[in-house]
């Protein structure tokens, strides 16, 4: 979010950041509230879900150090359009409403990386939306694993291996299905050789014959 800044700038940011520590399982913005802050992760893991009208849970980001909510407080009748919960113990920085006007007001770094996020975001949530409305859950588990290749790339040392730090019933509110289905759907990807699970990694065995999948 501030990169780029000069020191001088980060000192007059730092000044305004409030660090507050959370366990896992709490909740730093509930969906609707009035939004008075932003976050920004120091520390953990936060998911960023709403709730679908089966009652299941739907996540839209999970959030890692250096990522924020890149929310908008700075309407007053703005409210938050997801709720923040935190999947590890987390530490996270607070940024005021009136402090962040006054940022993006006086600084216009700060105003053009705050639209560089609200687009990616943006971006994001419109591949979300085509993802879960246009395939079917084995197409969106592939389309996952291999996004994830892409962004992290594989396990040091390994090749084609990723590093799973998540539970199964998170990766199934990432794709917006249930766990047991996840599960149904992973071991046909093994059975398919296209994948193999071992403990906290998948291995991508057949990289083309997941990308043909989805198509």
């Amino acid at each position: 979010m501030f990169q780029g800044f000069s020191e001088s700038e980060l000192a007059q940011i730092q000044q305004c950041l409030r660090e507050k520590a959370y366990d896992k399982g709490q909740i730093l913005l509930s969906e609707g509230s009035a939004c008075e802050r932003v976050f920004i992760v120091q520390t953990g893991r936060i998911k960023l879900y709403r709730m679908t009208s089966s009652g299941r849970e739907q996540i839209l980001e999970m959030l890692g150090p250096g990522d924020t909510c890149a929310c908008n407080p700075g309407a007053a009748e703005w409210s938050c359009n997801a709720t923040a919960e935190t999947a590890t113990p987390s530490k996270v920085w607070y940024l005021s409403r009136a402090d962040y006007v006054r940022m993006v007001q006086t600084n216009s770094k700060a105003s053009r990386a705050l639209n560089r996020l609200f687009a990616d975001k943006l971006k994001c949530l419109g591949a979300l939306i085509e993802e879960v409305s246009l395939k079917d859950a084995k197409k969106r588990l592939a389309k996952f694993l291999l996004d994830m290749l892409h962004k992290t790339g594989p396990t040091a040392g390994k090749k084609e291996a990723l590093r799973i730090s998540f539970t199964r019933e998170e990766l199934a509110q990432r794709i917006g299905t249930a766990r047991e289905t996840v599960a149904r759907n992973l071991h046909q990807l093994k059975r398919a050789k296209l994948i193999d699970i071992r403990p906290h990694e998948i291995m991508i065995l057949d990289k083309a014959g997941l990308e043909k999948l989805i198509q």
